[in-house]
């Protein structure tokens, strides 16, 4: 029986890994890439609650055998889940970055409520369904790892069920760092473009069209990195903070076309 718990113990922190893994980790990696400012925070802040209450939950569902009651206890995963994905980027996160430029610290304003909530209520109606889904199938997977004859069986029905939590995490990721990810990620663009572009081979109209960068008193060659510091009310127009070597610029990013770039004073 112990080993029983223990298998459900493991495959809920899988399941709890994988989530969180999904979420924040393939935004880390694209942040990481993009120059940006302590771009695997979200998931070293989400990857330990999302093990702990995974395995929690498998734990449980061992333990309890009313099925109403195991449904109910993967609704509450999923609510866990669509809450934290949505706590991190924009309550957690400006907060570090407050603390890593004390200077500007007054203008992280992470705040769009309506636009959040909106997209806390689609995640959470995808996480309840993803993770309702699992929860069926839950104990049947951990059947089937423990009576499969090979490895390969085992771990089909791991992966069928690893599935679901991933498909949980991508919505997740779509909703709440999509938005926040791509204009770090189009800026990061125009600047390595900057970096390695020599003006003199630009007709006058590439000029023009750089100038908004090229006005900023930076050396563009030089290290950077980008982080987001405030956006509207629909976090379609943000503005992006770029640190070179301690000094600061801003772009406004808007449509992931890049508007105005300006010297933070």
């Amino acid at each position: 029986m112990k080993n029983i718990f223990k298998q459900e113990t493991i495959v809920g922190i899988l399941c709890g890994c994988v989530f969180a893994l999904v979420s924040w980790g393939y935004d880390g990696l694209l942040l990481a890439k993009a120059h940006a400012v302590l771009p695997w925070l979200k998931f070293a802040l989400g990857i330990l609650p999302c093990a702990f209450v995974g395995g929690l939950a498998g734990w449980l569902s061992m333990k309890i055998n009313n099925m109403f009651a195991r449904m109910a206890i993967w609704v509450s995963v999923a609510v866990f889940f669509t809450y934290l994905t949505s706590l991190i980027p924009f309550k957690i996160v400006p907060v570090f970055y407050s603390w890593e430029y004390p200077e500007i610290g007054d203008r992280f304003i992470f705040q769009a409520p309506d636009a959040i909530s909106a997209r806390r209520f689609i995640t959470t109606i995808m996480t309840v369904i993803f993770l309702l889904i699992a929860g069926l199938i839950f104990e049947n997977t951990n059947d089937s790892m423990r009576n499969s004859r090979g490895i390969i069986g085992a771990s089909f029905a791991l992966i069928f069920l690893l599935a679901f939590f991933g498909g949980a995490g991508y919505t997740a990721d779509n909703n709440f760092n999509a938005d926040l990810r791509t204009p770090i990620i189009t800026l990061n663009e125009k600047l390595e473009y900057l970096g390695t572009v020599d003006p003199a081979t630009l007709d006058d109209v590439e000029l023009r069209a750089l100038k908004r960068y090229t006005k900023l008193d930076v050396d563009f060659k030089s290290p950077y990195h980008l982080f987001i510091i405030t956006f509207d009310e629909m976090i379609s127009s943000v503005i992006v903070g770029m640190d070179f070597n301690g000094t600061l610029a801003e772009c406004s990013v808007m449509n992931v076309h890049a508007s105005s770039c300006q010297m933070m004073e």
